[in-house]
């Protein structure tokens, strides 16, 4: 399968421990990874077969047909605005972790990862495909693997400061553990980034773990990344991947509003910015094809809760999911041509290490 012939490149396998060929060879490790893009596949297949199986798709046929044809063209404008600022965000990380990209550049990346993330799980197979791109374009790898990790950490965030905003309105038409479940992540994953701060200020010998663990490959590994994740938290770039990060999830948010309003559901801001980011979060887990399925399930279940037709609920989610479909199309050019790039490159330069040596330990 093309998804994961793209999963086994060299960055990948790399960064994984015990990928070399003297370990983890053998017939059966080909199925060994596959299984895990199964069982994706078959929870994309599970849960929209489920939502499908209840829904009324004459009546859903019935509002696509009476959409609002400037609403509906408005709403996937919009959702096309999410392009150029998540490729900005991936320039912003990149220049904070220390490698430049032009803008155009930035946008052929994000446009193929697009593409081919249409069938990875969540957006880390998508992810993965950037940064190995980037890599092969001739950038170090060791800060390209620490790009990849804060632009999650950015993605997060915004969402997060985006429902925190929302939150109000979501526990005055949710259930109070609704509000209380997403108020308890957000604490969660602020303290979690604070002692990831304040870690990264004590010296590894000092840090209170077993030695043999603190000393070992995966301590220095991971003791050097929440070093440098310290050190970018004074980085106006890292802060201005946040701002892109910001507009990607308010450019879905209205999109949604958007669409919602073009098949005559009255959706309004601040419904939006209260069950929005529940199916961005959704989407994003690396537990399905694309975001497919599990979107449609929160939004499902977030509608509900502003006592929305499910049905409705349904098509909005599978009108986000088809515009991002649409929008990703052009991503297939750029992959075809940033793959003939790469490819044109005989060589990778001496400091960045060769394929084989991909480099995982950010102590160096």
């Amino acid at each position: 399968m093309m998804a994961q012939a793209l999963l086994d490149t060299p960055f990948v396998q790399s960064a994984k421990p015990g990928s070399g060929s003297s370990s983890g060879s053998g017939p059966g490790k080909p199925s060994g990874r596959r299984w895990p893009l199964l069982v994706k596949l078959a929870v994309t297949v599970v849960v929209l077969g489920a939502l499908a199986a209840g829904a009324d798709w004459a009546g859903i046929a019935a509002r696509l047909s009476a959409a609002d044809p400037w609403l509906f063209a408005a709403g996937f404008a919009v959702k096309a605005l999410t392009l150029p600022f998540a490729s900005q965000r991936w320039r912003a990380v990149g220049r904070a972790a220390g490698f430049s990209l032009t803008r155009w550049t930035a946008f052929r990346l994000q446009m193929a990862s697009g593409f081919v993330g249409q069938i990875l799980p969540g957006s880390v197979g998508a992810d993965l495909l950037r940064g190995w791109f980037t890599w092969r374009l001739g950038h170090p790898a060791g800060p390209v693997m620490l790009a990849l990790l804060v632009d999650r950490l950015m993605a997060l965030l915004g969402v997060v400061l985006i429902g925190l905003v929302g939150l109000p309105h979501l526990a005055a038409v949710a259930p109070p553990a609704v509000a209380g479940t997403v108020l308890a992540g957000a604490l969660v994953l602020a303290v979690a980034m604070g002692l990831l701060l304040l870690a990264g200020r004590i010296p590894r010998d000092r840090l209170p773990i077993p030695k043999r663990l603190r000393d070992g490959a995966l301590g220095r590994t991971v003791w050097g990344a929440v070093a440098q994740l310290r050190a970018m938290a004074g980085n106006p770039a890292a802060w201005a991947a946040l701002g892109h990060s910001i507009g990607v999830h308010l450019a879905t948010i209205t999109a949604t509003i958007l669409f919602a309003r073009s098949v005559g559901l009255p959706l309004g801001w601040l419904d939006g910015l209260a069950i929005v980011p529940a199916a961005i979060v959704a989407a994003a887990l690396p537990v399905s094809l694309g975001g497919w399925g599990v979107r449609e399930g929160a939004m499902v279940a977030g509608f509900a809760l502003l006592g929305f037709d499910a049905d409705a609920a349904l098509l909005v989610s599978l009108l986000i999911g088809l515009s991002i479909a649409v929008l990703s199309l052009p991503g297939g050019l750029f992959w075809l041509l940033l793959r003939s790039e790469t490819a044109a490159r005989t060589a990778v330069p001496t400091s960045h290490g060769g394929p084989d040596a991909f480099p995982t330990d950010f102590s160096r």
